[in-house]
């Protein structure tokens, strides 16, 4: 192996290392020592060789494990004759990528939390742009009420991470009850046909 490849592999494994960290200890509970452990016993010296600290490791896991490509091709799959269709499909096609949102979500949390959001505010265009442009898209497709684009965005990015935590955290015996395909289904039903009944008409109305 060359030792331009092993640095690259020192690299993945510390980048690994610090994911599953983060992820499962926290941010100020992690240390570069416990990273070093992690990715192979190695010496705190030798993750200087790759990040200039824990801060800037975090950054640079942030920006790598941002899903853009996913949500790309996402939006590429997720097609339609209608939006109600392409809605639908779109949920559908969130599943396979979801439990990885999940724990994207916990990074982001740690840079608000420890940053004030400044990392992702850097990368945030990165992820918006291509929704922003995927909900422009459906609506230019029969089907739907006018809105803005903005608040059709924030409602299927909200249907989407909820669907990610309650899935997570909802009693298993409630999430059995029905396929994943199923739980999307009636999601969307509600979303699209609403949660409400129509008023009963009254004698004096007929």
């Amino acid at each position: 192996m060359t030792t331009t490849a092993k640095g690259e592999e020192a690299r993945s494994e510390i980048l690994n290392a610090a994911w599953k960290l983060f992820i499962t200890k926290g941010y100020a509970s992690t240390s570069l020592r416990d990273i070093a452990k992690a990715a192979g016993n190695r010496a705190v010296g030798g993750i200087y060789n790759h990040f200039a600290g824990k801060e800037a490791l975090f950054a640079e896991l942030l920006e790598m494990a941002a899903p853009v490509d996913e949500m790309r091709a996402m939006f590429a799959a997720a097609r339609g004759e209608n939006a109600p269709e392409v809605i639908r499909n779109y949920l559908r096609a969130w599943l396979p990528i979801s439990q990885r949102y999940y724990e994207y979500l916990k990074l982001v949390q740690i840079d608000l939390g420890e940053f004030g959001g400044v990392n992702i505010q850097r990368i945030f265009p990165e992820l918006a742009t291509p929704l922003h442009d995927y909900i422009a898209y459906i609506q230019t497709l029969p089907g739907l009420k006018p809105m803005p684009t903005i608040v059709l965005m924030r409602l299927l990015d909200t249907i989407a991470a909820g669907y990610v935590v309650t899935a997570r955290y909802s009693p298993e015996d409630a999430r059995a009850a029905y396929s994943p395909e199923e739980w999307i289904d009636m999601m969307v039903d509600a979303l699209l046909d609403g949660i409400t009944e129509a008023p009963a008409e009254s004698a004096t109305d007929a």
